[in-house]
């Protein structure tokens, strides 16, 4: 992959999404939350956006996977 590719910021989008729904579950097994759907929404779109800013600062820092 090389440096110019976009690929390392959606690769951690799909990873911070994917992470943001097992803790919506995880959260809502504990009891922070009622499990509605909006809520897996907001930790899903919250992680795979932390997930994206990731990638970009790997990507800036020059790493490539």
């Amino acid at each position: 992959m090389s440096k110019d590719s976009p690929n390392l910021a959606l690769k951690y989008a799909v990873i911070g999404f994917f992470a943001g729904i097992a803790g919506a579950f995880i959260s809502q097994q504990m009891g922070y939350h009622d499990g509605g759907l909006n809520n897996y929404f907001t930790y899903a779109a919250g992680a795979a956006f932390g997930g994206a800013i990731g990638g970009m600062i790997r990507k800036r820092q020059g790493k490539v996977s």
